[in-house]
């Protein structure tokens, strides 16, 4: 899926090129780039001249990618919101997405988003650094033919697990967007002509282009509406579940099962060898929005209770590469990065999770000093029920 989504925003960026805001002024940008005429550029084939227009045109395409990552670091400084809300975002993002599709394709007309707006810019003599500065601005003054699928890249590079893959997604993009741009200062002689036949066809290329923007938001859509499915469904049975357990075993003890797993530093954890512990055993998943908001508290407690050296022991649980988690080293990477220190066993192919009977994330079993369990709770908790349940677990 990943693989496809790089695809998907490079061909949006080439589309970007070809759009009708771009393509029919793109001699007017490589004459002030190469300081002359558009006539005189088309006759001229000096190497001092190529050699100028590739060079500016160069620090031209660094100026516009700088944008689109300015652009998509501010959606992704709000990334643990984005990561909260994942599935209703995708739906949502997904709608916008094909009503945008629907005005690229001219099926939706909007006069609010037809206004355009540019920045003028002095061009008698061009040189790397104003150029670059020559894109910068440009690219801000995008018109509406850009701004659409931009748009929906930025969604899709926020709708991702890590910054990592977001801010590859945009780099695809920019590399599809700027990539004629550098073929154009290259060969512009022989290309020209080419350019201007293309003209004819710009009403195909926004009909393609709107294609895409429309098959990209339902997939998102979809995918979004199927997370909100899931979820709410894991929730029914975790509620179901916890009723059948409290009501079967009201009065009887349950011994936990015992285990023998290895955690993010690959150290050894025997269920049985904490007897004598009060133990919190929480199963979570990276992709999991509650896990991720209770797991600050279970990293307090872990360092408030000694480390486990003492009459507490804290363990989480992963399981890698099951349902939506990702590998093991994912996981660790996903520690690292947030600075939990706390040992998380990994549960390779989900056996302990399938024999605990998890069904939603998160899931807390206390297990007292014996072996039993005593409290089984689905669902995200703060601090406070934490500890109270750990020191009133009898």
């Amino acid at each position: 899926m990943e693989k496809l989504n790089l695809i998907v925003v490079f061909v949006e960026g080439v589309l970007s090129f070809f759009s009708p805001c771009i393509l029919p002024i793109l001699p007017i940008y490589l004459s002030i780039l190469s300081n002359s005429s558009i006539e005189s550029l088309k006759e001229d084939k000096s190497k001092f001249i190529h050699s100028l227009l590739f060079k500016n045109a160069l620090f031209f395409a660094l100026g516009i990618s700088l944008t689109f990552f300015i652009l998509g670091s501010s959606v992704n400084a709000l990334k643990s919101f984005f990561d909260t809300n994942k599935d209703l975002i995708k739906i949502f993002g997904g709608l916008i997405i094909v009503f945008m599709g629907l005005f690229y394709i001219g099926v939706i007309k909007s006069s609010l988003l037809s206004k355009e707006k540019r920045f003028n810019i002095n061009t008698k003599q061009i040189n790397p650094i104003s150029a670059f500065l020559f894109g910068f601005t440009f690219s801000f003054g995008w018109t509406p033919c850009i701004g659409p699928i931009l748009t929906s890249v930025l969604i899709m590079s926020s709708s991702v697990n890590n910054v990592g893959t977001s801010n590859l997604l945009i780099l695809f993009y920019t590399i599809g967007f700027i990539l004629p741009f550098i073929l154009a200062s290259l060969f512009y002689n022989k290309l020209f002509k080419s350019f201007n036949k293309m003209k004819n066809y710009m009403g195909l290329i926004k009909k393609i282009g709107g294609i895409i923007l429309i098959l990209s938001g339902l997939v998102m859509f979809i995918n979004g509406s199927f997370g909100v499915y899931k979820h709410l469904n894991d929730s029914k049975n975790s509620d179901s579940n916890s009723q059948s357990i409290d009501r079967e075993n009201k009065d009887e003890k349950i011994m936990s099962i015992d285990f023998t797993l290895y955690d993010q530093n690959g150290k050894e954890h025997k269920l049985s060898d904490y007897k004598g512990k009060t133990v919190f055993l929480n199963f979570w998943a990276t992709w999991c929005p509650p896990c991720k908001a209770e797991m600050p508290y279970i990293e307090q407690l872990y360092k408030e209770y000694n480390k486990n050296n003492k009459d507490v022991a804290i363990l989480g649980v992963a399981s890698p590469n099951l349902d939506r988690e990702g590998s093991k080293e994912n996981i660790i990477k996903f520690l690292q990065q947030e600075k939990y220190t706390f040992p998380v066993v990994m549960d390779n192919n989900g056996e302990l999770a399938y024999k605990y009977g998890i069904s939603a994330y998160p899931t807390t079993f206390i297990i007292d000093k014996e072996g039993y369990i005593t409290q089984y709770v689905p669902g995200a908790m703060d601090k406070q029920t934490m500890k109270y349940l750990i020191e009133n677990h009898n």
